[in-house]
């Protein structure tokens, strides 16, 4: 069973190992999908590569985000609703495993094995306990080290 957590534009928090990190990353369309014990969280953040201005930050950190994808460590969504309606759905569920996907659109999609924390503030965060699928297609991405340079420009 498929349900809907959020269809409008939502701010997120990406953690790196390393100490990376990004606020700039835009989701949208947040779906949870219900299958027997495993719940799939499915984020669409393919219209962070619909701007205009290619030297965006959103933009240059989705970029980045695909060339770092294997680093991803967790994922912030401080929206509440999403939260609620993750909880409700995790407690109808005995011993329930979690999977996060993030589709990028024609860039591909990631799947990882995650762990939910609630947090004090409000929002959701998911650890990154392994990546289970990659699937990058070739695109028009900035290499890593154009990537870099521009980033440096601003």
């Amino acid at each position: 069973m498929k349900q809907s957590l959020r269809k409008t534009p939502t701010q997120l928090h990406l953690a790196y190992k390393y100490g990376e990190g990004s606020d700039r990353l835009i989701g949208r369309n947040l779906s949870l999908l219900l299958e027997d014990a495993e719940l799939t969280i499915t984020i669409d953040l393919s219209t962070n590569f619909q701007l205009r201005n290619k030297s965006s930050p959103a933009y240059l950190d989705a970029v980045n985000f695909v060339h770092n994808h294997h680093k991803l460590c967790s994922l912030q969504c401080s929206d509440n609703l999403v939260r609620t309606r993750l909880i409700r759905a995790w407690e109808k569920v005995q011993d329930p495993q979690l999977r996060m996907c993030l589709e990028l659109g024609q860039r591909g999609r990631f799947l990882y094995r995650v762990q939910p924390h609630s947090l004090f503030a409000g929002g959701i965060q998911l650890d990154v306990v392994e990546v289970l699928e990659e699937d990058l297609r070739p695109s028009r991405l900035l290499p890593p080290q154009q990537l870099d340079n521009s980033r440096s420009h601003q």
